[in-house]
């Protein structure tokens, strides 16, 4: 329960930061944790992490932003990752854990959607040979920002039970499991709408997506690793020995609509 009392719950998108700088020292501290520490999702799939200051908001403004607009903040980080398969979820995963690592310091974030990775990647002049995966504003919370914290999903409302049409049966969950699926309900998506759930029985747990018109194709499989993210880092922090994602197909029939798709599963 301490990590996501501690950190998953305390970590809620901000839209006004003050002009405050954030110390080197943070900065290289998560660095640290990429280069070190940060989990994957998908093997084998290079990223590359980096920081940039205020000074890139006129650069990103017409090619990122989040609801449209494009939120100015002291700093900014960009996650680059090769394209392969399942590169997006891979990397809204790998850039959960970094804005935890900044929730840790006391940091407050912003997702931006990207409008054009191709330009915001030529508006920067890299030419690393991959592709901007996701950008995320951050920085200090002005304190005259009062904007309340965005809604969330609750267990319930979240998970379903071990197909699309069964209700969900917490009696039976332990606290291991109780926790990190708080913690998936918690995790952040495109203008906080969560078009995803999770189906939960004695063995698996299975993330699935719904349609969403509103949400771009980019974001929607960031928020696929953001949740996927949010649960395992949970899990983790109770039994070190927990299994990791995978996308292979499920065991069972969902029975699942058409218009809802299956993404991934995690067994026990």
């Amino acid at each position: 329960m301490q990590y996501y009392e501690n950190i998953v719950k305390k970590r809620n998108s901000c839209r006004g930061f003050s002009t405050k700088k954030v110390p080197d020292e943070v900065i290289a501290d998560v660095r640290a944790y990429y280069d070190n520490d940060e989990s994957v999702l998908v093997e084998g799939i290079r990223t590359e992490l980096k920081f940039y200051g205020s000074d890139i908001h006129e650069l990103l403004k017409q090619h990122v932003g989040y609801n449209g607009i494009c939120i100015k903040a002291p700093g900014y980080f960009v996650l680059y990752s090769d394209k392969a398969g399942h590169f997006l979820e891979n990397a809204g995963y790998i850039a959960q854990g970094i804005t935890l690592k900044m929730t840790e310091h006391g940091l407050a974030l912003c997702w931006m959607t990207i409008n054009d990775a191709a330009a915001v990647k030529k508006a920067l002049g890299e030419d690393n040979g991959m592709e901007v995966a996701c950008v995320v504003a951050f920085g200090y919370r002005d304190p005259k920002n009062d904007e309340k914290k965005a809604p969330k999903l609750t267990i319930d409302e979240l998970c379903l039970g071990k197909d699309y049409r069964t209700d969900i049966d917490v009696s039976h969950f332990d606290h291991e499991l109780e926790d990190s699926l708080r913690a998936a309900a918690h995790s952040q998506s495109f203008l906080n709408l969560q078009p995803y759930r999770l189906l939960v029985d004695n063995n698996n747990v299975c993330l699935v997506g719904l349609p969403s018109e509103m949400t771009n194709e980019y974001d929607t499989y960031l928020n696929y690793g953001i949740v996927m993210f949010n649960f395992y880092a949970v899990m983790w922090s109770l039994r070190p020995s927990a299994p990791r994602w995978s996308f292979d197909p499920p065991e069972t029939d969902l029975r699942l609509p058409e218009d809802v798709k299956y993404v991934a599963k995690i067994r026990f």
